[in-house]
């Protein structure tokens, strides 16, 4: 498998179910993986990422 070969400690490697609505249940829900990404960021010295998606509504009022 091609993970064997990432050994360099930058690289974070995430692994879970696809997210489709036939495999969600199965891992990918509270796989933590946006946490997971913004704890490796920090404790690598980098800004976490802020993944809300912001609604419609919330955009339109920006404009």
């Amino acid at each position: 498998m091609k993970k064997s070969m990432l050994t360099n400690p930058k690289h974070l490697i995430l692994e879970a179910p696809h997210p489709s609505p036939l495999s969600a249940y199965r891992g990918f829900f509270g796989c933590r993986h946006f946490s997971k990404t913004n704890e490796f960021l920090i404790q690598n010295g980098l800004e976490s990422i802020d993944w809300q998606i912001e609604n419609k509504e919330q955009q339109e009022i920006k404009e």
